[in-house]
């Protein structure tokens, strides 16, 4: 091989070496135009299920009382509520008082499956309604040979109902002797309080000391076996009537159990 034969080998060599080296980037963490970041935004959070003045409840629990959205904040993802009652003739219906609590979204939507109504939260009165007394007049038959004027006698019925505000303590362990104190509205002095979950076997109050018409001590015995759960605390007077609150009492697990 000539010399001008080995000067064209050794130019086309370096040619090809330049070229491959200009198709590299400089930068290989440069992202190409047109290319999209890999920084993957956050998904979007869902929509709240419940509104504004709609009442819920649990699947198990009762209809009244029931839950009242009073409004719900995205800032914190949660539900204002509000405890209330249904009125006699099943219309929703009203608040003993103003009080409202915070419960995070994704509890209320599980824990709080139906729907029952839906009400303008500003019609509901934070007040029960009156209790209504009925009075019965009877009038005794006289014999038209007398002049003593008819007897009358008036007989008045009880119709009050109790009503839970709230609890304290509001949850126990199985197992263990827990004593709390209810307070409301309408009690009577020899009322019955019980714990009840839709399946088992209802927890009655060994003991029930009444203090006044808004307030009891009642002394419960929770079995080491009781499941563990919300339970309804309900409350019944002498004339029958009963008061509850669903989902209230929450029953833990005895931490000793082997």
């Amino acid at each position: 091989m000539d010399h001008s034969k080995k000067i064209f080998i050794a130019l086309s060599i370096f040619l090809i070496i330049g070229v491959s080296m200009t198709g590299c980037s400089d930068n290989p963490d440069a992202a190409a135009p047109g290319s999209t970041s890999d920084t993957v935004a956050p998904p979007a959070t869902a929509t709240p299920l419940y509104t504004e003045g709609d009442i819920v409840r649990s699947a198990t629990g009762s209809v009244s009382p029931a839950w009242l959205v009073v409004g719900y904040d995205p800032a914190t993802d949660s539900y204002t509520r509000a405890l209330i009652y249904r009125n006699a003739d099943d219309t929703w219906g009203y608040r003993i008082n103003a009080k409202t609590e915070i419960s995070q979204r994704a509890i209320m939507e599980k824990v709080y499956t139906v729907k029952i109504a839906h009400t303008a939260v500003s019609s509901i009165p934070t007040a029960a309604p009156t209790t209504v007394t009925t009075e019965m007049t009877t009038t005794a038959t006289v014999p038209e040979t007398t002049t003593s004027a008819p007897a009358t006698t008036t007989t008045s019925l009880s119709a009050a109902r109790p009503a839970i505000k709230a609890m304290d303590p509001e949850e126990g362990e199985a197992g263990t002797t827990v004593s709390t104190v209810i307070t409301g509205s309408d009690f009577s002095s020899n009322l019955t309080a019980k714990l009840r979950r839709s399946g088992e076997t209802s927890i009655s109050a060994g003991k029930v000391a009444w203090s006044s018409s808004s307030k009891v001590t009642c002394t419960f015995e929770i079995p080491n076996t009781t499941k563990v759960g919300t339970w309804d605390i309900v409350v019944t007077n002498s004339n029958g009537l009963s008061g509850e609150i669903a989902n209230y009492f929450l029953v833990r697990g005895n931490k000793t159990a082997g």
